[in-house]
């Protein structure tokens, strides 16, 4: 995996005849911005025409399995969190104590009314394994060369969406939009990702906007503060029974920075 990682990373992206290997790009994107895990201090900016709202969140994630958000602020939001392992979600509300199942038929919907989704912020699906890949061709982009390549999902796949197209740098590889497509072939909206810079061990988007096509004034925002990725995170963050704790914990931040390394060969 360190091999291939270093070649996608130097932009050797060629098969054996000199096609461009899509799904190692977008493998290559992936692995660059999820690693094999995560712990994140955010912001969240939601500007629709009705209503602005800014939201301050940490979370933790390990691969596609688990993750934890929890909301820092807002004053009347701080504590609530989001939790999912494997296939599994619950909301935690601290105001009443109760922790909530969340079925799987609503993680296209809102998250805490922005324009991401609970799929999103849980990170359930993986466009590398879930998706077949497509290189389409490369293109202008702004100021950018860059590769698009069409992602399919694979039969019985657990995704949401019929198509997305991703757009990456030729330079890197790394991915500056993505638009996706219902079952039907409409495009529902576009993710752009901007403001690359060196966060931790790598660069990556550091600007994260998602604008839905119904509603072309609005949009969300998510800026990363700090990040740091392939730490070896305690299995108690990921503990539906001690969920109230992690709530209580993340909003030290001075605390909870897990800092032992985690071996780049861990499956």
């Amino acid at each position: 995996m360190k091999t291939q990682a270093l070649f996608l990373s130097l932009g050797l992206v060629t098969g054996a005849m000199g096609a461009i290997d899509a799904s190692s790009i977008v493998e290559l994107g992936e692995r660059t911005l999820k690693g094999l895990s995560t712990q994140t201090l955010m912001t969240m900016n939601i500007n629709h025409e009705a209503y602005h709202r800014e939201l301050k969140l940490r979370s933790w994630t390990i691969g596609n399995e688990k993750s934890l958000v929890v909301i820092l602020a807002p004053a009347k939001e701080t504590g609530v969190a989001s939790l999912r392992v494997e296939n599994q979600m619950w909301n935690y509300f601290p105001k009443t104590d109760q922790t909530m199942r969340v079925p799987t038929s609503v993680m296209l919907q809102s998250w805490m009314g922005s324009d991401f989704t609970n799929d999103d912020l849980m990170k359930l699906s993986s466009l590398s394994k879930d998706y077949t890949h497509r290189w389409v061709r490369t293109e202008k982009l702004g100021k950018d060369k860059v590769h698009l390549i069409e992602c399919l999902p694979k039969p019985n796949a657990p995704v949401v969406w019929g198509k997305i197209n991703y757009w990456a740098k030729v330079s890197d590889n790394l991915p500056v939009k993505e638009d996706y497509y219902d079952e039907k072939g409409k495009r529902v909206r576009t993710l752009t990702l901007s403001s690359h810079k060196k966060m931790d061990d790598r660069v990556i988007p550091t600007r994260l906007t998602i604008k839905n096509v119904d509603s072309p004034n609005d949009e969300t925002t998510v800026t990363y503060e700090k990040i740091i990725f392939d730490r070896k995170i305690g299995a108690h963050w990921f503990e539906r029974e001690r969920v109230r704790n992690s709530s209580q914990s993340s909003l030290n931040l001075q605390l909870g920075w897990a800092t032992e390394r985690l071996s780049q060969d861990t499956p």
